[in-house]
């Protein structure tokens, strides 16, 4: 009896060793053929279908919590995988430092630097108000500086950002229609109850219309270059649900970063030679300037009107949506602290408020935590040097994309001019300016390599 009970749990050992033995096996045999490259492949499909469509039972009543959630996942998953191929030595090497890296990084380190000078650390730290605190921006770099260095060589199914769009968009024409699907407003409350029966405008699943504006634009500026590829044109077919869902939220600087996207890439992106570019160039500006002139002398109501204005130097502090006030305001604040500001996302923590009356006769007062304008918000928040870095970055980028970028990096071209336009009228959050890093971060890895075989075909 003793024997076979011996002989059973004998068995039971040389099973279980064996086991172990093939799980070693496909462990090592998994991380020989697994690279940083599919890593960064699977990061950018999960922030184009999981982060873009993640929202809770709660809907838009702890929306911003959820995406904020979803991408500190996400991305300390990356920052993991990272580390640990590093340890294993499965990373390749990667692109080579250039000034638009280290400017990003002496970017992060002045945040620190007024992180730890703010009077509201803590706020600074954590962000409270748009989740845009110190661990925000330092995921923010880390991702960037992770996918233009070594990110290169990803397969990224293009199919899957225009699906998860063509889904945003249907849940937002359900909404115009006041229906409630995916019950995300709470209850008895619509879109067409916005800035009356509650306070701001909530849209499809980003949730802050301005933000799901930021996306839309983006994602339309994104896929309307590859629809103009051969054999592509079903990618027209969710960039217009995207311009038709912009249009009918009324937010305006979802159109602008729309509108810049056309202008300044249709010439490149057209399948005509040089000279025709050229004639295209000139026929867009010759339609603007137009454009211009017919509102300066033709006052219309609408945004039309508030141009009109501004154009004769009459610029009102209810002018767009009560920018033209916060703007002020803020300006005023970048004085008391114009090296070090605030601290990233305590604009909230500074007292100011805007007050204004609903057609119902209701006045609604509400606190101040954006400036509605992201270049103003950092130069309130981490003061002038950051804002600086980061705008040189940005121009740097642009120069190499004149430089070396070709057709194929048209669509993320687009849609980063898209969202640096639409931001200069904008808020900046989680939901819609993680993707930007991400656009920027991709184009730069894709234009470096372009611009390392220029170098080398001219050797």
């Amino acid at each position: 009896m003793r024997s076979s009970r011996r002989s059973g749990e004998a068995e039971k050992h040389i099973i279980l060793r064996g086991l172990a033995c093939e799980t070693g096996l496909c462990y090592h045999a998994f991380m020989r053929k697994l690279d940083f490259s599919r890593v960064c492949g699977l990061y950018l499909i999960l922030m184009s279908s999981l982060f873009l469509l993640a929202v809770s039972p709660k809907g838009y009543l702890n929306i911003v919590e959820t995406k904020y959630a979803v991408f500190c996942s996400l991305t300390a998953l990356l920052l993991l995988a990272f580390f640990v191929l590093c340890i294993r030595k499965n990373i390749t090497r990667g692109n080579k430092w250039s000034a638009i890296h280290f400017l990003i990084l002496a970017y992060w380190a002045w945040s620190l630097v007024s992180t730890v000078c703010s009077p509201w650390r803590r706020t600074a730290f954590l962000g409270e108000y748009r989740c845009d605190g110190f661990i925000t921006i330092t995921l923010y770099c880390a991702v960037f500086l992770i996918l233009s260095l070594y990110g290169d060589d990803f397969r990224f199914p293009l199919w899957l950002p225009a699906a998860a769009l063509s889904l945003l968009c249907l849940v937002a024409i359900l909404q115009f229609f006041d229906l409630n699907p995916l019950r995300l407003y709470p209850a008895g409350l619509r879109w067409s109850g916005r800035e009356r029966d509650y306070n701001g405008a909530f849209l499809s699943l980003t949730g802050n219309a301005d933000l799901t504006a930021s996306v839309l634009c983006t994602g339309f500026a994104f896929l309307w270059p590859l629809g103009m590829r051969k054999n592509n044109w079903l990618f027209l077919l969710p960039a217009i649900l995207c311009l038709i869902v912009l249009f009918a939220s009324g937010v305006r600087a979802g159109m602008v970063g729309a509108a810049a996207s056309i202008f300044f890439c249709l010439p490149a992106v057209l399948p005509i030679r040089r000279k025709g570019k050229r004639i295209v160039r000139l026929l867009l500006f010759l339609l603007c300037f137009c454009i211009l002139l017919f509102i300066y002398y033709i006052p219309l109501p609408g945004t039309a009107g508030e141009l009109n204005s501004l154009l004769h130097g009459q610029a009102q502090d209810s002018f767009g949506s009560g920018r033209i006030y916060i703007w002020k305001e803020v300006c005023k604040l970048v004085k008391e602290r114009p090296i070090l500001g605030g601290g990233p996302d305590t604009l909230g923590e500074r007292g100011l408020a805007f007050v204004k009356t609903a057609p119902d006769g209701t006045v609604i007062r509400r606190t101040i935590d954006c400036a509605h304008c992201e270049a103003l918000n950092v130069l309130v928040n981490q003061g002038v040097p950051a804002l600086l870095l980061l705008a040189a970055a940005v121009i740097l980028t642009l120069l190499r994309v004149v430089k070396s970028c070709g057709v194929s990096c048209m669509p993320l071209v687009s849609a980063f001019l898209a969202y640096l336009s639409a931001s200069l009228f904008g808020i900046g959050m989680p939901a819609n300016t993680a993707y930007f890093w991400l656009i920027w971060a991709v184009l730069l890895c894709k234009t470096g390599k372009m611009h390392d075989d220029l170098v080398a075909d001219a050797i």
